[in-house]
């Protein structure tokens, strides 16, 4: 059986819009570099040789392994060299994904800026014996494509994706805060599920905390502390993502909207929203029919 764990990330990640396809296939050489847009999110798979990854967030190149795993988010400019001691060129297999539905920049935004996955990660040895496996699945879809081959091709770059948050998850600090990490608490898993299967509802942490039978300040703290915001603030970005996009994908009234999401009032609907996007509901929806590529 699931745990919440499981179905809450399910349900975020259904909703989260993240699309993958693939990018290149290239052979790197002596002296070359390949340099990488912050506009999207990456997964490179290292083949035969050394590299090294260069970003912002790195105060040192970090040395990448053949079939190892490293996963770039959005934002982040990025470059991957050969290693100085290479003695042969490498392939470099890399993935973009796309975050552009309703969850995907909250499944951004619980991530680091990038994701290591050795191939000898300890933690998830799983994750070393698919590697080669998915390389090959990868390498003859596109050399042989038939039907349904771009679908493979996004189920396996999906598995990629969770396979690498499967690694950090279980090299990650107890301390970082981050709502994904954070699941894996089973008082804030419950307390996530309940606000995203019912966010018309009126919670207020006491609920919450009944819910998961904690105190409402042991419920508070613990909360905060893990995902690094409060419940109601949680709460709220929860109910702003979703009308955000019930605006875009429906012909639904604002006041509906307000009320699906826990507004009982059109107006205070309006003043969270407008605090949170800039934009009034109505300025929202004409303004993305007007300009779908906006972000």
């Amino acid at each position: 059986m699931l745990s919440s764990f499981s179905d809450t990330f399910f349900d975020i990640y259904r909703l989260s819009g993240i699309a993958g396809k693939i990018h290149s296939i290239s052979t790197l050489l002596s002296g070359e570099i390949l340099e990488f847009s912050p506009n999207h999110g990456y997964i490179h798979i290292i083949q035969k040789e050394k590299c090294l990854l260069t970003m912002d967030h790195l105060e040192h190149h970090l040395e990448l392994k053949h079939c190892d795993i490293v996963v770039v988010l959005p934002g982040n400019f990025h470059s991957i060299s050969l290693n100085t001691d290479a003695f042969q060129d490498a392939k470099i297999i890399t993935c973009t994904i796309d975050f552009s539905g309703i969850y995907g920049s909250a499944i951004a935004e619980g991530l680091p800026a990038f994701i290591h996955v050795p191939f000898t990660c300890k933690a998830t040895n799983i994750i070393a014996e698919w590697v080669p496996i998915t390389v090959h699945a990868i390498q003859q879809e596109l050399k042989a494509p038939s039907i349904g081959s771009q679908i493979m091709l996004t189920r396996i770059i999906d598995l990629l994706f969770i396979w690498s948050i499967r690694c950090w998850l279980s090299t990650v600090e107890p301390n970082h805060k981050s709502w994904i990490s954070a699941l894996q608490e089973p008082m804030i898993s419950k307390a996530m599920s309940l606000m995203h299967n019912h966010p018309h509802f009126d919670w207020t942490v006491e609920e919450l905390a009944k819910s998961t039978n904690y105190s409402k300040s042991s419920f508070y703290k613990k909360f905060t502390e893990s995902v690094g915001t409060t419940p109601i603030q949680y709460l709220k970005s929860l109910r702003m993502r979703l009308a955000s996009e019930l605006l875009l994908t429906t012909q639904k009234s604002i006041f509906h909207i307000a009320e699906l999401v826990g507004y009982s009032s059109q107006a205070a609907f309006s003043r969270v929203f407008s605090q949170t996007f800039n934009y009034s509901p109505s300025e929202f929806r004409e303004s993305f029919k007007n300009n779908p590529t906006q972000e």
